[in-house]
């Protein structure tokens, strides 16, 4: 099964990282405005962009060092996929893992995914160090049309 994976560094402290991935306000800044539900563990994030459709995340590991979801509701492509998001402590910074695991095929919605993905954690990247991401719908668009 192909996984994106993706990585970033970043002198943010680990809370300050955690609190964009564990709180609506955080993730809103990042990847979707529309983003609702509880983000805690065991909770159920719902992620919408606009008329694009949108994602469900069920919280299935939330730590100090990760963050990963599955997603119960969304394109076929995605479902029971998950995303995971593991920071690793240096001694210089903190290393942002990302995986976006358990794709069936490496089809073209899968190619579009991996490129919108990269925009988006440079949109975490973004809003952990300065405070402004460029989330749905201000987001980097890598179509003609669409998302």
């Amino acid at each position: 099964m192909p996984n994106i994976c993706l990585t970033f560094g970043t002198k943010t402290p680990a809370p300050k990282i955690l609190d964009a991935l564990t709180s609506l306000k955080g993730l809103a800044a990042w990847w979707t405005h529309e983003t609702a539900g509880d983000p805690s563990l065991g909770g159920t994030v719902e992620f919408t962009f606009g008329g694009n459709g949108g994602f469900d995340m069920r919280v299935i590991k939330s730590n100090a060092q990760q963050v990963h979801w599955e997603c119960t509701k969304g394109p076929d492509d995605w479902l029971g996929t998950h995303i995971e998001f593991d920071i690793h402590n240096k001694e210089t910074h903190n290393q942002v893992m990302f995986r976006h695991a358990g794709w069936s095929s490496e089809n073209p919605f899968f190619h579009h995914c991996s490129t919108k993905w990269v925009t988006f954690l440079l949109s975490l990247r973004d809003y952990i160090e300065t405070g402004t991401g460029q989330p749905y719908p201000n987001d980097i668009k890598i179509e003609a049309e669409g998302m």
